[in-house]
């Protein structure tokens, strides 16, 4: 009998043995890295009593460089339970090889164990090779009798080739074992918002919400009303989501949102009006990020971007600091700019209440509710896991647990079951402290860093200077304002602002570059004066109208200087003449350039090239040809009385004939402007007169030789200008 007992024994364990092999002594070795990836993807029921049964299923994949037999998953559970946050935060950074913990393989039907290639090693497991698997146990019959948290999962065990068998992948996921007496409450706070998806000029340049908006957007929207949650919304998702209503296009085609936009607004308008929403600061700006960094402008920005039409702007202000960066000074600054009602943060332990400084009341956020693991897994199941098992153990610990939802996959973690209610924010507040919980200093990073506040500044000057050109300074005030509230967005995260700020400050960057503004001029432009008014046009190819002028510099501003023209309006698709007025101050080629720039002057394109040719023929010019006619006219009279004192002719007659002279020449300037009258003629005028200087014949009465001489004064032959002087020499 005791040889048949032996037997049976033996038997026995070589039947468990082929069913599920005993623990070789190298079989809790773990490879520095697994090598077979396993990944837990559902655990059925994630909560159970202690005689129901959990399901485990999952994907394992060969991410070794060999092949391996006899592959096989079964059922792990750590049979001690966790019984305080403490032991939860220890379990979530623990190897995933501790606890030791033990396998299961007594399950009805070998249900607990899963063969991916067979037991007799004829099938192979190759290298990236992928196969699903299933494996379930019992509640009571793995020992897991009193009600708590639990670690649960699976190990993996092989034949890599030229090994021995060995555990070669883990998984581990967290489940909650209850009774009727297990309870736990859940505040969830519902966030509508999103990526900001509107550059500065109010065009779209994506058009991901369509598909959020009959998706993740409006499940949100959908579990918010069945769940009268509390809820926070970004204003500027409101305000993009009616623009898509109202119709929006996409780089020149429409979009494809325009219905399901409508849709969505339908369901919100009601929510709005229920007195569970808040609003967040508008583009849901890292308003903590900022005053971290002491910039209280993004702060004022957030305020000038909301206007009273959006219909969120009468809503009460939260907001939400899920990274746990905010400490006092910052709590200061934020209470002080923008009067929130309430603060959600995780920098706020747990442990302590709710509490009201400077009339906002601060409400601690349950950090990593929905963080999912152990091991960083972030599967639905794992998050699943996480946050039943942590809820339970903070309401055991008289906690109340809020966290934030954003996503599809936190509304599935975040399900009521027959222990865990959900509950509205206003539970959460209980008997408030006066007292901050708040630490003095956060040293936790914030997603705005780096170049990020340089890239703002330039992205603030341009938005100036963008709306300066196009003239509506208050429209541009808050499409500025709203454009770099946008940019700040947690949504996009730490790496996603400047790329973000780029692309929507793409309609300032082409308007300053003046790619669709022209400026044409002449090459050459040639002055007759010292001031002419000489033309420039502008076209503007944009879709707005734009205020500019034009600036010039000139090479030699001793010359020829050019004034600023006054600030012009050029209407989109116009052509428009610009005159500018040169100013020179001695004749000359000077080469100048033409500069478009805004009215407050800023640079907008290349400055264009052009010559100005200054030939001065003006009022200055005048008087030296009629100083220099009179001193030839006075030079010529002198000669006259010279030749008469000697041929007897009165001091009478010369004075006349001088006084007359001057006159003419004073009267007729514009005759000794003509190109083609030589610079000496008032001299021939008194020509005439030398030809009395012939002895007259007796009988001829004396008025001759006046009538003689008035006759020749407008002009005379040259014969009549060298007569005399051949005479007289």
């Amino acid at each position: 009998m005791a040889v048949l007992a032996s037997l049976a024994t033996t038997v026995s364990g070589s039947a468990t043995a082929l069913a599920a092999p005993s623990q070789p002594t190298r079989s809790t070795r773990q490879p520095t890295n697994p090598e077979v990836l396993a990944t837990v993807t559902s655990v059925t029921p994630d909560t159970v009593d202690a005689n129901g049964t959990i399901t485990i299923r999952g994907t394992v994949r060969n991410t070794s460089t060999v092949p391996m037999t006899w592959v096989q998953v079964s059922f792990w559970r750590s049979r001690d339970p966790i019984t305080d946050v403490g032991s939860l935060d220890s379990v979530l950074v623990s190897p995933i090889t501790m606890p030791v913990g033990e396998r299961w393989f007594n399950e009805k039907n070998e249900a607990s164990l899963d063969n991916i290639t067979d037991p007799e090693a004829t099938q192979t497991f190759e290298p990236g090779q992928t196969a699903p698997f299933q494996v379930s146990g019992t509640a009571k019959e793995m020992g897991l009798t009193t009600p708590g948290s639990y670690l649960v999962g699976v190990h993996v065990q092989a034949t890599p080739k030229g090994r021995d068998r060995m555990t070669v992948g883990r998984a581990r996921v967290l489940t909650v074992v209850s009774d009727t007496a297990t309870k736990a409450q859940l505040t969830p706070v519902i966030e509508l918002s999103s990526r900001p998806s509107v550059g500065l000029d109010g065009t779209f340049m994506d058009d991901h919400l369509a598909g959020e908006l009959t998706g993740r957007l409006n499940a949100l929207v959908d579990a918010a009303v069945s769940r009268r949650s509390t809820v926070v919304i970004d204003p500027a998702l409101l305000d993009e989501v009616t623009s898509m209503a109202a119709g929006y296009t996409i780089d020149g085609k429409p979009g494809t949102g325009t219905q399901a936009a409508k849709d969505w607004l339908g369901k919100v308008r009601p929510l709005l009006s229920s007195g569970r929403v808040f609003r967040l600061p508008y583009g849901n700006a890292d308003v903590v990020g900022a005053a971290r960094a002491g910039r209280s402008v993004v702060l004022s920005r957030t305020q000038t971007a909301l206007t009273s039409d959006n219909p969120a702007s009468s809503l009460p202000l939260a907001i939400v600091d899920e990274a746990g960066a905010l400490d006092r000074r910052s709590f200061s600054a934020i209470s002080s700019a923008l009067h929130p009602e309430v603060v959600l943060s995780a920098a706020s332990s747990p442990s302590e209440s709710s509490s009201v400084v400077s009339g906002t009341t601060l409400i601690p956020l349950t950090a990593g509710l929905l963080d999912g693991g152990p091991d960083h897994a972030t599967s639905t199941a794992q998050s699943r896991g996480r946050l039943l098992a942590q809820t339970l153990l903070n309401s055991q610990a008289g906690r109340h647990v809020v966290t934030v939802v954003t996503s599809d996959s936190d509304l599935a973690a975040t399900e009521p079951t027959s222990w865990l209610t959900l509950s509205p924010l206003s539970t959460a507040v209980g008997t408030p402290s006066i007292t901050s919980p708040l630490p003095a200093s956060s040293t936790v990073p914030t997603s705005l860093r780096g170049s990020w506040w340089t890239d703002q500044g330039d992205a603030a000057r341009d938005a100036a200077d963008w709306g300066d050109i196009l003239g509506d300074a208050e429209l541009a005030r808050t499409k500025t304002a709203r454009t770099l509230s946008r940019a700040t967005s947690v949504n996009l995260g730490s790496a996603g602002h400047s790329q973000w700020l780029n692309q929507a400050m793409a309609s300032a960057d082409q308007l300053l570059a003046g790619h669709s503004i022209t400026l044409h001029s002449a090459e050459s432009f040639v002055m007759s004066s010292s001031s002419n008014a000489l033309p420039l046009t502008v076209t503007n190819r944009l879709a707005e109208t734009i205020r500019l002028k034009v600036v010039f510099t000139s090479e030699n501003p001793q010359r020829i200087t050019i004034p600023a023209t006054p600030v012009v309006t050029v209407r989109s698709g116009e052509t428009q003449t610009i005159r500018f007025a040169p100013r020179a101050s001695s004749n000359g080629v000077v080469e100048m350039s033409a500069q478009l720039t805004s009215p407050s002057g800023r640079p907008l394109g290349s400055p264009h090239q052009f010559v100005v040719r200054a030939t001065r023929m003006d009022d200055i010019g005048w008087i030296i040809i009629i100083i220099s006619g009179a001193v030839v006219l006075g030079a010529t009279l002198l000669r006259i009385h010279q030749v008469r004192s000697r041929d007897g002719t009165g001091a009478a007659s010369l004075a006349e004939e001088l006084s007359e002279g001057l006159e003419e020449a004073t009267e007729h300037p514009d005759e000794g402007a003509a190109p083609d009258t030589p610079a000496t003629a008032p001299a021939t005028a008194p020509a005439a007169p030398k030809t009395s200087t012939t002895p007259v014949t007796p009988g001829t009465p004396p008025e001759g030789q006046a009538e003689t001489r008035h006759a020749s004064r407008p002009g005379t032959s040259s014969d009549s200008r060298t007569e005399p002087r051949s005479q007289s020499e």
